[in-house]
């Protein structure tokens, strides 16, 4: 990849290598279309290019010119992955910190003057507290520092499209929650994740259980008319030997506490409220336990290293999530104090601030591994629908104050409730939208897909709001 340069002819060199890139890859995805046009139509155009190139390349003070940019690129990048490694090398300090933490809390909780002074000299490093980093002296110009930043920032969308592949973008919020909750998951105490809708908290949950334990969670999907049978586990009639006979099939709690596995209970106060008492008593089990499974003659299962309960619920915020009961203070307490709430990304930002969190998330879930958009995307585009997405969240949670408040009407104001009831440009929202324009091939522009959401709003009051947020960033609807 060349660099953005002044140079008409690297600008023009880099266009062409680009279109070329990409006309190469749909040629190759065209072999399994039906017809030969379109594969005959691209190889066309490929010859086309490859000519174009060349003949750009055959002068030669245009080939020293693109020499330079190169050297230039390879410069960058050389300093821009010193850069990431500095930054890699916090992260892993600070996953190295927990990580000591998490063993301690395994043994019983005491931790050694030793292990306290790394721990404490690795949470400095996380913090950026360590030494200089050496390629901060490479940065001599103003030119090579926008070259550092524009090779920085690819490969942190590349970095960060990988975390979105495993599941969760590792956010500060994310990171923080990660390392106080792993090493309770690892004593096998339970942990909620609290939070609004399409926040995460379910790859969350997952992703500490792959954390804690290195294996595959069982997973429970929470509703109305679960029962504890569902849940623990009943009885089968198979056939055995020409005989018909009832055998007790472990249900996910069951396999989870004899395989040494997470359970995670998605949306908990979907659940009924019978269940939920039940579920008092199991949350006070921990690994090294023994549990009477009464649905099976009360056969006891002890408890193998490695279970551990992770839940995660809706807010309760009146007037929204149909069918979800509030939480009891009984069951909170279970969870002691190892209850997080899960925020959208950027909380806390005022009104004008550039919701940077939600652009990484949106960027790095359609670039590809060159860190490009694809056709019918742009960096604009993706920046204004990210602030419509972060206003949209903000006065769904209920933030109120200077620009936020403008979307909250008068009598919702009076009641004291959120500017949006039901509806929310929410992270997995958002990614679903801008997945499906990428997916499409310049199909479908932004502004359609974004109309198409706005239209399938139900409640009257909240599609007049988004249209407002959206509209507000530019957006035809």
């Amino acid at each position: 990849m060349l660099p953005v340069a002044a140079d008409p002819v690297v600008h023009e060199a880099a266009r062409l290598r680009r279109e070329l890139r990409l006309t190469r890859r749909a040629r190759r995805a065209a072999v399994h279309i039906p017809g030969t046009e379109v594969t005959e139509a691209l190889r066309t155009a490929e010859a086309r290019l490859e000519t174009q190139l060349a003949d750009v390349l055959e002068d030669p003070a245009h080939a020293r010119a693109i020499a330079r940019a190169l050297d230039a690129r390879a410069g960058a990048l050389r300093v821009a992955v010193a850069a990431r490694r500095a930054e890699d090398a916090r992260a892993e300090a600070g996953v190295a910190a927990a990580a000591l933490t998490a063993a301690a809390a395994a043994r019983g909780g005491s931790i050694t003057t030793a292990e306290r002074d790394r721990v404490a000299e690795l949470l400095a490093e996380s913090h950026g507290n360590g030494p200089a980093d050496d390629w901060e002296a490479e940065i001599v110009s103003s030119q090579v520092r926008d070259e550092v930043l524009e090779a920085l920032t690819t490969l942190r969308l590349r970095d960060a499209a990988a975390q979105l592949r495993t599941g969760v973008l590792l956010t500060a919020q994310m990171r923080e929650i990660i390392a106080e909750a792993l090493p309770a998951t690892r004593r096998g105490d339970p942990v909620l994740l609290l939070g609004e809708t399409g926040g995460a908290k379910t790859a969350l949950a997952e992703s500490l259980a792959h954390r804690a334990t290195g294996t595959a969670p069982e997973f429970i999907s929470g509703y109305g008319d679960i029962t504890g049978a569902q849940v623990i586990g009943a009885h089968e009639l198979r056939s055995e030997a020409g005989a018909t006979v009832s055998a007790f099939v472990d249900g996910p709690l069951l396999r989870a506490m004899t395989d040494g596995r997470a359970l995670i209970l998605d949306e908990i106060n979907a659940m009924p409220a019978e269940f939920l008492k039940r579920l008092n008593r199991i949350l006070q089990l921990r690994p090294g336990d023994r549990y009477a499974v009464q649905e099976n003659a009360g056969r006891v299962v002890t408890i193998a290293p490695g279970f551990a309960i992770l839940a995660t619920a809706n807010e309760q915020t009146p007037h929204r999530y149909r069918g979800l009961d509030r939480l009891s203070a009984e069951l909170i307490n279970r969870f002691g104090a190892n209850a997080y709430r899960v925020h959208y990304p950027d909380t806390g930002n005022d009104y004008t601030d550039f919701p940077a969190e939600n652009v990484l998330l949106a960027t790095a879930s359609v670039v590809d591994r060159h860190g490009e958009l694809p056709t019918g995307l742009t960096h604009a585009e993706l920046a204004r629908v990210c602030r419509a997405a972060f206003i949209s969240q903000q006065v769904f949670a209920g933030t109120h104050g200077t620009g936020f408040d403008s979307y909250v009407s008068t009598e919702r104001d009076i009641d004291g409730r959120p500017g949006l009831e039901e509806s929310v440009l929410a992270p997995r929202t958002l990614v679903a939208i801008l997945q499906k324009v990428a997916g499409s091939g310049g199909g479908v522009t932004l502004d359609q897909a974004l109309r198409r959401f706005v239209a399938g709003i139900m409640h009257q009051e909240d599609r007049r709001v988004l249209t407002l947020v959206i509209q507000g960033q530019g957006f035809d609807l």
